[in-house]
């Protein structure tokens, strides 16, 4: 008789090896089928391409095929150099596509601008500006240079911003280099000149007042050439009454009259004037 320990492992041989061909033996590093929908679908949608027409600055648009969502690809595939400033746009249905709807859609056209900036600079002179003095040394009318004066420079600089070689924004600026200094004219003039007043008729107003006489009174209180009250002349410096100062010294204090009040205080004649 057998010992019980053999008898068991005879048992134990006998069943593996009834149950071993019934499981397939393993591979090392095999891939494991794919069975799921979803994975056909993700390789599906890998394969699927989108015709687009691609333009690239001023050549003429070309049809492409692109597995590609968005532009920045696209022109990777086609070994197409974007630079820095450069603009590209997607337009659908002639517009451009908003920066949030940019994904690239059958039939859309995608355009690369090509943007470029030249700045030119070009030195140039500031003329001096005249400044006149008048001075009661010279003959009225008589002019003496004091000073010639002196011209500046200022750098004038242009900006010019082109797309696909199309200028589109000019940007114009300057800086002073030199300040010019101004030419200096003394200008003769009388004693009693009025800036403003000697290009009018002081002539025609006399008349249509006065008549053209200095000592010109009206019993309602008015006095000389301009026929001045006496208010309206102590106003502008006179003393006395008008109609017994100089005819210059009258029409000189009608200049000072007419510098504060235009033509109003002649309501009728000033008109001549």
């Amino acid at each position: 008789m057998s010992h019980p320990q053999v008898r068991r492992g005879l048992v134990a041989l006998a069943t593996s090896a009834v149950v071993s061909p019934l499981v397939p033996a393993a591979t090392a590093g095999a891939a494991a089928p794919a069975t799921g929908d979803g994975d056909s679908a993700v390789t599906a949608a890998r394969q699927a391409t989108t015709k687009v027409r691609l333009r690239v600055a001023n050549q003429e648009p070309r049809s492409v095929s692109t597995t590609r969502s968005y532009a920045a690809g696209l022109l990777r595939d086609e070994n197409v150099t974007k630079k820095r400033k450069d603009i590209v746009e997607v337009r659908r249905n002639g517009r451009v596509a908003k920066p949030a709807n940019r994904q690239l859609r059958q039939g859309d056209v995608v355009r690369l601008v090509r943007v470029t900036t030249v700045v030119n600079t070009a030195r140039k002179p500031i003329a001096p500006r005249t400044v006149e003095q008048y001075t009661t040394k010279l003959k009225p009318g008589r002019r003496e240079v004091v000073a010639k004066g002196r011209p500046g420079a200022k750098l004038v600089i242009i900006k010019r911003t082109r797309h696909n070689y199309e200028v589109v924004d000019t940007d114009r600026a300057q800086r002073v280099l030199r300040a010019p200094k101004p030419r200096r004219v003394l200008v003769g003039r009388s004693a009693r000149f009025v800036p403003g007043t000697n290009h009018l008729n002081w002539g025609a107003l006399a008349n249509c007042e006065s008549g053209g006489n200095p000592r010109a009174v009206n019993p309602a209180g008015y006095y000389g050439l301009y026929q001045f009250d006496t208010g309206t002349w102590r106003s502008v410096g006179g003393s006395g009454l008008p109609s017994r100062a100089s005819a210059p010294e009258q029409t000189y204090r009608a200049k000072l009259l007419y510098k504060q009040r235009g033509r109003s205080p002649w309501p009728s004649c000033g008109r001549l004037l």
